[in-house]
Parts: C-alpha cells; structure tokens; sequence
C-alpha cells in the first residue's frame, strides 16, 4: 500500500506562483513513482533549494521511527561520508585565513604518534600534503573497508578511537603509491584533515566546523556532531536508518565520527549547506571556491576534487556527494539548485540516487530562459 505523503512548502512565493507550486507537484509525484516502484523502501525523504529564487520545498514518505513517526525532509539522520564536504571547506576557510598549508607536509602538522605509525608502515608523510588528502591522492588506502566493516560487527558497541582507525589502516594495508599517483578514496585520508583542523584551532572538529562555516548564520539548525555535540530541544530526532532488516541506529557512532564521517543533518540542512556553500556564504575570498572546485594535481578530475565528486546529470556539470547510510547531496551551476534526498535503508540508494538525477532534470525543464 502506498502511503501518504509529507510535503514541505517553505517561502509562501510557492503557493502564489504556478511554476514553484508546479515544480512542488512534481517532487511529490516523483517520489510517488519511487514509492509505487518499492513500495517495501523504509522511507526517502528529498529537499530542494533554489537560493536565487527565494524558495525551497520538500517531500518525503515513511516512518522515521519503528513507532510511526513520520520522517520528513527537516528529519536529521547520520549523513556518513557527505561530512568530507563540510570536512573540506572547513580546511579551506583555514587556509583561506592564512592558518593552514595546503601544499606542506603532513609530518609537521599530525601528532608525532600518528606520524611515527604512517611513516613506520612506508607512507610518505613527507610528501603527503593536505591537498592530497583532500583529493583522495596521498596514497592510502581506505581503512574502513570489508575487514573494518566485519570488526564493527563483531562489536557494533565499541568506542572507536583515531588513533585505532590509524592503526587499523597500517596493520591491513601498504601504501598504494606515491602521493599524487594514485586516486583512492580514503576515510582514512580525511580523519586525518579533522585531526588537523583541532591541532590547528585548538577546537572539537565539531566546534570548529560549526564556527568556520558558520552553521547558525546559515541557518542549519538541525545539524550537530555525533557525540561531541548535544542537540538542542528544537532538533528532531533522528531517524532509524537500515541496512536491509538490520536497524543500524545504535551502532556506536565512533565507527565512522572523525571527519571521514559524524554529522547527523536533515536533507534541507545538506541543501541549505550546498547553496551557502556554493552562493558566497561561506569563504571569505570567492576565489577559494575556485580551488575547492579546480583541484589542480588531481590524478582523477573527472571523479573528484576537494570534497566534492563532479558528475554530468542531463548534459550539466553536477558537483556532489554521499554517504554509506544512504544520503546524496547536489549542485547544479547551471540551475542554481541544491538538492539532497535521504533514503533510510542503504540497500535502496540506487533508486533513491535515481530520483535525484531526474528532479535535476525536472528542475533543467524549469529553468528560466
């Protein structure tokens, strides 16, 4: 049986004029097709946001919680892999002000212990910049891969440390190559910026994210780091997310919580992000921008530049992300839309990503011009 449908309508310019009421039609009919195609999905929640126009709405369909509660597009869930984004501006807001390298060594800017551990098992530490770590070419490896996933398993309750996961990446694996041959996606990579971005400040990464890209001028009020921070009483819970039968919600959050992963946002949280993000919002020079997005070095540019993947939606250049649970966030230049969409069991993400690739065409067909 289909169920009904939450929409969000934000800025009352929807209401009044019919492309925007059209266009919101559209996203709910859109989820209406998914939700008729697997009618067994837990749930799927999407945003939208166009910052130029002023407007932004959202649907969504299912439980949040085993107790009926309704998720919704302002519903916050573990957004896994899509903090590298956030990971990454922060870094940039820090170089940008003249506080961090992005073309130094790492061996100067990690924990000595870290350092010892990296360089000990081969990894080039001395030739390992940030900017390699943001493009995923320093040469690591990914430590959160099949052998990782079967030890959280074994205890889904273990407090993980850094210095674990560290440890993890050098007893499994050796070095790929050197820095700037290779393109790996690495969460170990980017533990190691979080780790940089508190040496520098002297803050919790969540602390100095939270301050560097400015989440409460911006207005994402339900976004917080897992553990670090305590949401306030006017953030939702978060929703159960699922791995097929499997509610993954109590799963100890220091599993994936040190900058490859640990923000819990909702899906008009990611797209808010996105549009300050890519609207001037949240570097201070527009050309730093420009660096996040041109990426120079990158060995694989067609993929991936600094904590953002680039991908062609309908002939349009897209800049995105995701994350294990199941969350995908993008935008689109061309349009000047921000989008992110939750689904609440990683095994339905194709279709979840799908319904995303075609509201971007949606959105294409109701461009101005």
């Amino acid at each position: 049986m289909l169920r009904q449908f939450l929409i969000i309508i934000a800025a009352g310019a929807l209401l009044a004029c019919s492309p925007q009421a059209e266009q919101t039609d559209l996203l709910a009919s859109r989820l209406a097709e998914i939700n008729a195609a697997h009618p067994d999905m837990a749930g799927l929640a999407v945003w939208v946001e166009r910052a130029g126009a002023g407007t932004s709405g959202g649907a969504a369909f299912g439980d949040a919680a085993p107790d009926g509660r309704a998720l919704d597009a302002q519903t916050p869930v573990r957004i896994a892999s899509n903090t590298k984004t956030y990971v990454a501006a922060a870094y940039l807001r820090l170089w940008e002000s003249g506080l961090a390298p992005l073309d130094d060594p790492i061996e100067e800017l990690i924990d000595p212990g870290f350092n010892a551990l990296l360089a000990e098992d081969g990894y080039r530490t001395d030739l390992i910049t940030p900017r390699h770590l943001l493009m995923h070419n320093a040469g690591l490896p990914d430590h959160a891969d099949d052998t990782y996933v079967a030890a959280v398993f074994e205890d889904t309750q273990r407090q993980w440390t850094r210095a674990e996961q560290i440890a993890f990446l050098t007893v499994n694996h050796e070095p790929l190559g050197l820095p700037g041959e290779v393109f790996v996606y690495s969460d170990t990579g980017y533990i190691l910026l979080g780790h940089m971005i508190e040496r520098i400040t002297g803050e919790t990464l969540a602390a100095a994210t939270r301050r560097l890209l400015r989440f409460d001028s911006i207005g994402l009020d339900q976004t917080w780091w897992e553990q670090v921070e305590q949401p306030g009483e006017a953030i939702a819970a978060r929703a159960h997310q699922y791995l097929g039968e499997l509610d993954t919600t109590g799963f100890n959050a220091s599993l994936d919580l040190y900058g490859g992963g640990g923000l819990i946002a909702s899906p008009r949280d990611m797209a808010r992000f996105w549009s300050a993000l890519f609207g001037g919002e949240v570097f201070e020079d527009p050309a730093t921008l420009s660096v996040m997005l041109d990426a120079p070095g990158q060995v694989a540019p067609e993929r991936y530049r600094l904590g953002v993947f680039i991908e062609t939606i309908g002939g349009m250049t897209v800049y995105s992300h995701s994350g294990f649970w199941g969350t995908y966030a993008v935008y689109v230049p061309e349009l000047d839309v921000a989008m992110a969409a939750v689904t609440l069991d990683q095994e339905d993400f194709a279709a979840m990503r799908t319904l995303v690739h075609e509201l971007v065409a949606d959105q294409a067909g109701h461009a101005p011009g």
